[in-house]
């Protein structure tokens, strides 16, 4: 039988009222809204039951909040910020709903529905730049944990190509996967430290 290691456990945050109001957020940090404590708190709660050996997260705002809640439930030490677990930078998007970028920048928004892994924001960076960032945490965290699976707490983009790596996909299936706030999404490893995803 195949031994399977325990999971890395990925987790969106919360919501905040950028979310709800459908801003592109990027590294802009506003706070989780009170729905997005809520969200929190049911995720925590489904989080409970189970063997998780440490919480790491984005340095975001809404990932430190989210991961704090989260390890105050289920009794965790103070979660760890890990600089890599950052979400995409969308640059001069930030702030922008998706109709005020369509305004501005309707080509690239064009591109960005339809070939994502061509885009580069501007003042922002690119999903390969994203994807250097997920391999270097999914090659960290990878390494079994004899007491549990590692929590990371992080951001949507962030979370679609740790899937994409998973499932061995190209970047162009990036708007395939979804991610919603406070979802909790497993990636497996085999001994062979071989990555399967459930999505």
């Amino acid at each position: 039988m195949t031994d399977i290691a325990p999971p890395i456990l990925l987790a969106r945050h919360g919501e905040t009222a950028w979310t709800r109001a459908g801003r592109y957020q990027g590294q802009s940090d506003p706070a989780l809204s009170p729905a997005g404590v809520a969200e929190s708190e049911r995720l925590a709660a489904t989080l409970g039951g189970g063997a998780i050996a440490a919480i790491m997260c984005s340095p975001l705002l809404r990932a430190r909040q989210t991961a704090g809640v989260i390890a105050g439930v289920i009794g965790l030490p103070a979660p760890q910020i890990d600089p890599d677990l950052i979400e995409i930078a969308y640059g001069d998007w930030e702030g922008l709903t998706q109709a005020e970028v369509k305004c501005r920048w309707p080509a690239l928004l064009r591109a960005w529905k339809h070939a994502p892994e061509t885009v580069m924001f501007p003042g922002g960076e690119t999903l390969g730049a994203l994807r250097m960032r997920v391999r270097r945490c999914l090659g960290t965290y990878s390494m079994p944990a004899s007491s549990g699976a590692v929590l990371l707490v992080t951001h949507s983009a962030w979370i679609r190509i740790a899937v994409i790596e998973a499932q061995g996909l190209p970047l162009a299936r990036f708007r395939q996967v979804p991610v919603a706030t406070g979802s909790v999404q497993p990636l497996f490893f085999h001994t062979s430290r071989t990555l399967t995803g459930t999505n």
